[in-house]
């Protein structure tokens, strides 16, 4: 295997085959508030993200109602941890106690660790950090979680301490990474995959991986608005292609081609600049596409857009009907591949109904 974070992957899940997990222990760090002893941890917090509970709006196409319990999150001050530069997961190395896995420096929780080959930092080959307060921007390459998960995390570190320095993995720091450091301030400085931080911003995860947090939500929308104050005129009506991407439509092409003659214009996202994307997404007011991380982009878009989500059965997840949810758009899924829609004829004639009503 050539590539270095699937090579990473792969043996990671080996060794928590073989090993399980009951060598390394794992920790919240609000179970552990307030304890004394052995078990204290010394960790400054910053003000919480209140706990809410959202709800799918009355109405919702899905039929399907939804709710989500978004828990209290911080921004942590820690002394002495040991955490990979590709994913964020961290070990707490500042304590009386061996080190310990901290849950909420991932969005996963800890147990599912070997489903998704997450390479635990090791101490023993962590090079150390520069002094200073020091946060982590994951390089992680798909676009879904590197936005809506790991960029607002940024944002809430450098709010929390505008001088920390920001650590990029060495092999995935990429345009991205830089434009957002730019557009706000940022120093960054690239990394090898496993650091040693004296004095660790680390803003913390509450599980919420796949539904987006309110409050990153609106980070995100304001961070578009600072990165692109333009928009695309007379796009307000997009079809995103997957045509060169997994989980595309068996006659895309002939869907494409109606749409484009109904006045939609027709975008693969893969071929555009970050910037361009975003300014896509601004002025779209109705987006139609199959299920694909290229809808992350929604969070740019101001509330009151239409997603219509051409839904696949064998890959179906709610995340970006969670994402419309949040950012005040409406949400209407079609299922494109259950039989109801045998050609692409049908399938434009179920959309384009959808999207006049």
């Amino acid at each position: 295997m050539s590539d270095s974070q699937v090579r990473d992957g792969y043996r990671a899940r080996l060794q928590w085959v073989l090993r399980g997990s009951t060598h390394l222990p794992a920790w919240s760090l609000e179970y552990r508030a307030g304890l004394t002893g052995n078990y204290v941890v010394d960790a400054q917090r910053s003000d919480p993200d209140p706990t809410l509970v959202r709800s799918c709006p009355d109405g919702c196409r899905a039929n399907a109602p939804l709710h989500h319990l978004y828990k209290q999150r911080f921004v942590y001050q820690l002394s002495d941890t040991v955490t990979n530069t590709v994913s964020a997961a961290t070990l707490l190395c500042g304590t009386r106690e061996p080190p310990f896995f901290v849950r909420e420096s991932i969005s996963w929780p800890f147990e599912s660790i070997v489903g998704h080959g997450l390479d635990i930092p090791d101490p023993r080959k962590a090079a150390l950090a520069p002094d200073g307060p020091t946060t982590i921007f994951p390089s992680t390459r798909n676009y879904y979680h590197w936005l809506i998960e790991e960029l607002p995390m940024i944002v809430r570190a450098h709010t929390s301490e505008p001088d920390v320095t920001v650590l990029v993995n060495d092999e995935g720091l990429s345009d991205r990474h830089t434009l957002v450091a730019s557009t706000l301030g940022i120093r960054v400085r690239s990394a090898p995959k496993t650091v040693r931080i004296r004095s660790h911003v680390m803003p913390g995860r509450a599980s919420d991986s796949w539904f987006i947090h309110p409050a990153d939500a609106q980070i995100l929308f304001d961070l578009g608005h600072r990165l692109t104050s333009t928009t695309v005129d007379n796009a307000e009506k997009i079809y995103v292609s997957r045509r060169q991407a997994t989980r595309s439509l068996p006659f895309e092409a002939e869907v494409e081609s109606r749409l484009s003659d109904a006045g939609f214009m027709v975008v693969t996202p893969e071929s555009l600049t970050w910037v361009e994307q975003i300014t896509l997404f601004r002025s779209a007011t109705t987006v139609i596409a199959p299920h694909g991380a290229g809808l992350s982009n929604l969070v740019f878009t101001p509330p009151g857009a239409t997603l219509i989500e051409l839904t696949n059965g064998h890959h179906y997840n709610r995340c970006f009907e969670w994402l419309c949810h949040v950012a005040g758009h409406t949400y209407i899924p079609i299922g494109a591949d259950d039989g109801h829609y045998p050609t692409a004829d049908a399938l434009v004639r179920e959309i384009l109904t959808a999207s006049a009503g």
